[in-house]
């Protein structure tokens, strides 16, 4: 089975070469690799002509698009029924897309593969990110579908949704997911960490507009139940809940830099009456507070409570 790989690339000269190198280490063999370099201005470029230079993978050179552009434009640009992308800072073990690939078999064409990867932080410590499931929709509610570089995708069903969308600035696999598996694409859980991914500081959209993340990770949500209610709300109550529940937290995570927005977002996204678990930050005592005097007033007392806490600590 042929498995095209895609990897964008933007600035990455100190990085490619992992990538590129776990790339051609792989166990499975039938590979169509296309690297997209993205309006890169550090020595990328070079790197990546080194490697077409002897053969080992085409490049596809544009102007400053996105990562997500990127893909779509690498997708078009191979061959494969189902397509592994890889951003170009992270890693893959030597048998990932063959077991991979094995469960494809297995399963019967699915639409997508999740697999369990490894964060790497910059100073080399790492954490392992565990996915599995027996519910898909849980697990894409939750954030724990996986990770682009860990997955695999079938080109058909990426193609039939619209593929990537470039207008996104993070949650983009998530989101594609979503539409993917609301197209009733099936989904298979790998289990296995073979992916490994870097986390940079310098550029990371979480660091650089955490605001906006939050609000793309509610967005997203809200979308995820708006599906659930119309196809069918009795059966995914929980699920549902689950959705409200993530929101909140969401919303609250927004609140305490930006008041006005997160209470925008509360009163947007949040039904009437909505009452949220005593669960994570969301204590028993400050579920009190919120039952008594709502959302709103029920922040600004926390939030006068740590400043209090704040300035006891320093004194």
């Amino acid at each position: 089975m042929k498995i095209a790989v895609v990897i964008p690339c933007y600035n990455v000269a100190e990085h490619i070469g992992r990538a590129v190198g776990s790339v051609l280490a792989q166990t499975h063999r039938d590979l169509d690799i296309v690297a997209v370099d993205d309006g890169s201005t550090d020595g990328t470029a070079e790197e990546l002509d080194r490697y077409v230079q002897q053969g080992l993978l085409r490049c596809i050179r544009q102007d400053r698009k996105g990562a997500s552009a990127a893909r779509n434009v690498g997708m078009l640009g191979t061959e494969g029924e189902y397509i592994q992308f890889l951003d170009a800072d992270d890693e893959l073990a030597p048998d990932k897309i063959g077991r991979q690939v094995e469960l494809i078999r297995a399963a019967k064409d699915p639409a997508l593969i999740i697999g369990d990867y490894i964060d790497r932080m910059e100073d080399g410590t790492t954490t392992e990110k565990r996915c599995g499931t027996d519910d898909p929709w849980m697990a894409l509610i939750k954030g724990r579908l996986g990770t682009t570089s860990a997955d695999l995708w079938q080109r058909a069903s990426v193609l039939s949704v619209g593929a990537w969308d470039p207008t996104l600035a993070s949650s983009q696999d998530h989101e594609l997911a979503f539409r993917v598996m609301r197209a009733q694409g099936k989904v298979v859980f790998d289990g296995r960490a073979d992916t490994t991914i870097l986390k940079r500081n310098k550029g990371s959209i979480s660091k650089g507009d955490p605001i906006g993340n939050w609000e793309r990770y509610i967005a997203l949500r809200v979308s995820i139940r708006e599906h659930m209610r119309t196809t069918d709300a009795t059966a995914y109550a929980e699920h549902i809940a689950t959705v409200d529940q993530l929101i909140f937290g969401a919303v609250r995570i927004v609140s305490k830099s930006d008041p006005a927005r997160g209470y925008a977002l509360f009163e947007k996204h949040l039904p009437t009456g909505f009452v949220p678990r005593a669960e994570g930050a969301t204590s028993a005592a400050y579920l009190r507070l919120y039952k008594w005097m709502g959302f709103s007033t029920a922040e600004r007392a926390i939030g006068a409570l740590d400043n209090l806490q704040r300035m006891f600590g320093k004194g």
